[in-house]
């Protein structure tokens, strides 16, 4: 019921996919939202979590398949009440937490290593940016440099943004993608959700 093409497009985005996750914390605006899923599957982070602490909750997997290209179809999806669970499992798992933030403290984007650990990258709130919790649990603060008036870009610009950086700095670096076993597993899954759905058409 599926093509070898299709499934060598399959195998060809999965051998791109990177260990690294985002985490978007408290995020307002569901579209906001769904637009960085875009950036995530473009540049191969295959998990995103979802906190919602203090905004109104919604499913990513259910909202915007124009906004997101239907990219959110091919990611995973976490969601959590509270970003010190979620953070406090991301640290258990060996993740480094990478946090953007106007901060005098916080790194030029460029200066930042990306190469090695694996990485959780948070953004925040499109008015008040990120937690005080996220930023106390962090183990790098950065930033991205602008020469303009303005000191911020928009959510999704701003993940595509320090995603282009952290999949750059991958390049020929092989073992920050994901395992075999974890590639199979995708494989395995995104083949069984193409058939259900031919088999619903």
């Amino acid at each position: 019921m599926i093509t070898e093409k299709r499934k060598q497009r399959f195998q060809d985005v999965i051998n791109n996919r990177l260990q690294d996750v985002v985490v978007l914390e408290n995020i307002h605006d569901p579209h906001n939202a769904l637009a960085s899923i875009r950036n995530c599957d473009a540049f191969g982070v295959q998990t995103a979590h979802f906190v919602f602490e203090t905004e109104k909750i919604f499913s990513p997997d259910k909202l915007g398949k124009l906004t997101s290209a239907s990219a959110n179809k091919w990611l995973e999806t976490v969601t959590w009440s509270h970003t010190a669970d979620c953070l406090n499992l991301l640290k258990k798992q060996g993740f480094r937490i990478v946090s953007t933030i106007i901060d005098l403290k916080a790194k030029r984007l460029h200066d930042v290593d990306f190469s090695e650990q694996k990485t959780a990258l948070i953004f925040g709130n499109e008015g008040f940016g990120i937690s005080k919790i996220a930023k106390d649990m962090s183990d790098e603060l950065i930033y991205i440099p602008m020469n303009g008036f303005v000191d911020s870009l928009n959510l999704s610009v701003s993940v595509g943004v320090v995603l282009y950086e952290l999949s750059k700095q991958r390049q020929n670096k092989k073992e920050c993608y994901l395992s075999n076993t974890e590639k199979n597993e995708l494989f395995e899954k995104w083949v069984d959700d193409e058939i259900k759905k031919k088999c619903r058409l």
